[in-house]
């Protein structure tokens, strides 16, 4: 097992991982980061291998112009990149473990940690969610963006938040067709505050832009309508939608069968905490930030000494507040090296990221759902798909006593799957405290799932070197 020694070590590449390297390579730091991707930049600096001319909106989109800037800036200034490398833990002497390229296991520890780990999609599982042809938006946009593929030449998407539109967007841009727009939200609760636009302008006219685009493809939108079954012997052959009520539940009678061979669902985001939890770091619950998050001061150090947090990881609120973070890690990390920061800068990096702050609030509202949402989902419903738990099988649990995540893992296996729970835990966690609340045991507090090293799957071969 090799060590490496650096003054700085980055865990996670994008926006706001590739601001801080640059902007502590430009102070002459020996900063490393890592990231488990091929390519450096995180999902939303991936390049999409396409011939097209630009369109305007490309122009506008001055955040992706940015980020690629940084990433040609770090190898510019030779940061050092360790891409497909696995951060599988942090010791309590802030020692990291990693991966790399499944190929040999080192350590790495230095003076300062920034965690960046971004965030990973929300799901709301409804009867047929895991049918093959079923995609969630990200993994739509990955296969758009990486490869310039479309899973099907038409395709419905559908859920809840603006990324609906960013993602419909991008497929026709690669010559896709949407079939549909299905948002759950009722329009008049989309529409942001008038105070908020002055300050996201930028951010705004882009989105008015992307639809824009939609409308003169004539895809057709649908307010206050959900997704409420996927059909399919095999694969997807059949969307299943209905209007909503003002609290998320299904309106009877309102129900459309559609012909679709895929279909592309997203409800948000939520941020990647694990690798924090098993630094010791202390974490919060704040649906206005998009659930389980980072708890870190003005300075986004955590409770650990020495560990930083930016991006996604303290609250998801989009590529601005990332791009934010990530330079205002590094002026206070510059500052604990002794290193000599203008105050005006860093108070100026500071008042921006309360306005970034308060969009990303607005944001996160979008993809609330309220527990009557949850309650409608259909006994039969596979919530934990990597050990085939359904909804009514969770509920049953929690109502005998396993009211916790650790004794729901204990008693169904749930989140000791493939995924450890990446996936199902979030819906899991909300089934709980809706039990709670019926039972009048809310002040019991509901803790999120433990996380044990290593935290991701790593090769055997490694651990031989």
């Amino acid at each position: 097992m090799s060590k490496l020694a650096y003054e700085v070590a980055i865990v996670g590449s994008g926006l706001a991982g590739i601001a801080a390297a640059c902007k502590l390579a430009e102070y002459g730091v020996k900063v490393v980061v890592m990231d488990e991707n091929i390519h450096i930049g995180g999902q939303f600096l991936r390049r999409c291998p396409t011939t097209r001319k630009a369109s305007f909106t490309d122009v506008m989109d001055l955040m992706r112009k940015k980020g690629f800037k940084l990433i040609t800036l770090a190898k510019e200034k030779n940061v050092a990149i360790m891409n497909r490398t696995k951060v599988l833990a942090i010791s309590d002497q802030n020692e990291l473990l990693v991966e790399d390229n499944e190929k040999k296991i080192s350590t790495i520890r230095p003076q300062i940690i920034l965690l960046a780990t971004g965030a990973r999609e929300r799901f709301l599982p409804f009867k047929g969610w895991t049918l093959p042809g079923v995609f969630s938006t990200g993994a739509i946009q990955s296969l758009v963006k990486s490869f310039g593929v479309l899973p099907s030449r038409e395709i419905f998407v559908g859920g809840s938040g603006p990324f609906l539109f960013t993602v419909a967007w991008e497929l026709l841009q690669q010559r896709g067709r949407v079939m549909s727009i299905i948002e759950q939200k009722h329009l008049m609760d989309s529409l942001p505050p008038s105070g908020l636009l002055f300050f996201n302008a930028s951010r705004f006219l882009q989105s008015a832009c992307q639809i824009a685009r939609i409308v003169f493809a004539r895809v057709p939108v649908r307010y206050a309508t959900k997704i409420v079954e996927a059909r399919g012997r095999y694969r997807l052959e059949q969307v299943v939608t209905s209007k909503v009520d003002r609290l998320g539940r299904a309106v009877p009678g309102t129900e459309k069968i559609y012909s679709s061979e895929a279909l592309a669902v997203g409800h948000g985001f939520t941020p990647n905490i694990e690798l924090a939890q098993v630094a010791g770091c202390e974490i919060e619950s704040d649906t206005t930030k998009g659930g389980w998050v980072v708890r870190v001061d003005q300075t986004l150090e955590t409770s650990v000494e020495n560990v930083f947090a930016a991006g996604e990881i303290t609250g998801i609120g989009g590529a601005p507040k990332s791009l934010n973070e990530g330079n205002i890690a590094a002026l206070s990390i510059l500052r604990r090296l002794g290193k000599e920061v203008e105050k005006s800068v860093f108070s100026r990096h500071q008042k921006k990221r309360e306005r970034l702050l308060c969009f990303a609030r607005y944001f996160n509202s979008l993809h609330m759902s309220s527990d009557e949402i949850i309650k409608a989902i259909p006994d039969e419903t596979l919530i934990c798909r990597c050990e085939n738990v359904t909804i009514k099988e969770i509920n049953m649990a929690i109502q005998q006593g396993h009211n916790t995540l650790g004794a729901l893992r204990k008693a169904l296996r749930i989140g000791m799957g493939n995924c450890q729970g990446r996936i199902c835990t979030p819906i899991v966690r909300d089934l709980i405290h809706i039990h709670a609340k019926a039972t009048k045991e809310e002040d019991n507090e509901i803790l999120p799932a433990s996380t044990r090293i290593p935290v991701k799957p790593l090769a055997i071969k490694s651990l031989l070197d």
